[in-house]
């Protein structure tokens, strides 16, 4: 934050838009919310840099400065002829809950008018992509019920895919959650920088690596499978290498989730950020009972987990746990497991998942008591 300037701000949510909502939540508790939609939010807050602001959270699209209540090809016009250079102007209009018009057009005559060379960019889209803008460097602005801006900082899509698919180990077995839900999860935890944060079930170290991309300095990670070990080992280190991060501690070794408490002190963690094995692969066909012995050996494993994690988290320390959630025939579902010692910090409405998917990914977390 730069000062205490008060300022509204549309956020462009993600796909899981209530995971979205509670991750802006969570890094900007002073916000004041002024309107949320299925796919944005406006909130009034201290004067903030987009672009960081966007660097820090994981579940959202775009962020855009709010200039006003309504919309006109007046207040346009003169918003691009304040920020319109020597040379030609792209520049598009996002719409999202509101139907498009003819708004565009009439600003591109406008302009023309004036003898301002310009490009409308359009897509198939109400709203233009963070790709499409980026790629077109277009003035982007934002129109949602009541409310307009513009967009001060789209999503670094390209840094996400080189992160996920440049690394150089992955495993689709150990290591498949999404580096932006492990941004998620970890904004999440709302912790300090400077604590100690575990993954138990580290995979191919997704979340030990958004950790340190986020800033996150003491990292720790454990896995049952010395593979998943030695994955997140080389893709931490190819990580630190490509951001030149410096001063990260970082140690992974080879552990059972259910004695942690062998090789962690006692309230020394400060929080747990983990996606325990989620069971295995599904065709859609199972039935009831096929799930039942799924979620009861889950269900051993999860109760054990967490039975560790309240030994060596420090109080009031996180947990913030993907738990699987099937859907099949109509039908939900979930685990039953009790977090003796923690309170239950979520919703039950932190959710996950892509088109077709039959398991979905349920956010849980837990503080301890």
């Amino acid at each position: 934050m730069v000062n205490n300037i008060m300022a509204e701000y549309i956020f462009i949510l993600g796909n899981n838009a209530e995971l979205s909502r509670a991750e802006i939540a969570a890094v900007f508790p002073e916000a004041e919310v002024l309107a949320s939609g299925q796919d944005f939010l406006v909130a009034q807050l201290a004067e903030l840099n987009c672009q960081s602001a966007l660097n820090r959270l994981g579940g959202t699209i775009k962020i855009g400065q709010g200039l006003g209540r309504e919309i006109s090809v007046d207040k346009v016009e003169q918003k691009i002829m304040a920020l319109a250079k020597s040379g030609k102007v792209n520049f598009g209009l996002s719409y999202y809950g509101v139907k498009p018009g003819n708004l565009g057009l009439a600003i591109k005559r406008r302009l023309k008018e004036r003898g301002i060379s310009c490009r409308l960019v359009v897509s198939r889209d109400r709203a233009l992509s963070a790709v499409v803008v980026k790629k077109n460097k277009c003035l982007d602005f934002i129109v949602v019920p009541k409310w307009w801006g513009l967009t001060g900082a789209v999503q670094d899509f390209e840094a996400y895919g080189h992160r996920d698919f440049g690394r150089p180990k992955s495993d689709s077995r150990s290591g498949m959650i999404p580096p932006k839900l492990a941004k998620m999860m970890l904004n999440l935890s709302q912790t300090d920088f400077k604590e100690k944060i575990l993954d138990p079930f580290c995979g191919s170290g997704t979340i030990l690596a958004e950790a340190a991309a986020l800033g996150y300095t003491n990292l720790l990670g454990s896995d049952l499978s010395i593979k998943a070990v030695t994955d997140s080992r080389d893709n931490l280190n190819w990580l630190l290498d490509e951001l030149a991060l410096s001063g990260v501690s970082v140690d992974i070794s080879q552990s059972d989730a259910r004695d942690l408490g062998q090789r962690f002190a006692r309230h020394s963690i400060g929080a747990i950020v983990t996606e325990p094995y989620l069971g295995p692969p599904l065709t859609g066909r199972e039935g009831p009972r096929r799930i039942r012995a799924i979620s009861s050996e889950l269900e051993d494993l999860y109760q054990a987990a967490l039975g560790q994690f309240v030994k060596i988290l420090k109080p009031n320390g996180r947990v913030v746990m993907v738990f699987p959630q099937w859907h099949l025939a109509g039908q939900t579902h979930q685990l039953e497991v009790k977090a003796v010692g923690f309170v239950r910090r979520d919703s039950g409405r932190l959710i996950y998942r892509r088109p077709r998917q039959i398991v979905w990914r349920q956010i849980r977390i837990f503080e301890k008591q």
